[in-house]
């Protein structure tokens, strides 16, 4: 399932890594606002740390065993982890919504991929 994780997480770290650049070419060539650019520097670093949590998440609860009955895993390291993550991704999302240019869309785009992969490790997961 680590190997799984791995390739799965390729999509979102992808998307992150285009927001990125895509965020350095859109704030370079126009004069945007120092505080539009404060705001998409935010939300990708959000994004990171949602994404790293992430695996942390899944790193650990994979090495305990995982949960063989619904996604109610027993108490460890994921039990504290899991409470931020949702609120850390909500808070890149709004304020991605702030800044201009591809990077407002790539941040929700990267929000969709990050949560078609934690399903789907889910659904392999209890298979």
């Amino acid at each position: 399932m680590i190997v799984a994780t791995i390739i799965l997480f390729l999509l979102p770290t992808w998307l992150l890594w285009v927001a990125g650049s895509r965020l350095e070419k859109d704030t370079k060539g126009i004069g945007v606002e120092p505080r539009r650019n404060y705001f998409g520097k935010a939300a990708l670093a959000l994004a990171v740390c949602t994404t790293l949590l992430e695996l942390i998440f899944f790193f650990s609860w994979f090495h305990n065993g995982g949960s063989p009955h619904g996604m109610n895993p027993s108490d460890g390291l994921w039990t504290i982890i899991r409470r931020f993550i949702l609120w850390i991704l909500v808070a890149s999302l709004v304020l991605s919504a702030f800044t201009k240019g591809w990077f407002r869309l790539l941040i929700p785009a990267w929000a969709a991929g990050f949560l078609f992969v934690a399903y789907m490790l889910f659904a392999l997961e209890a298979d």
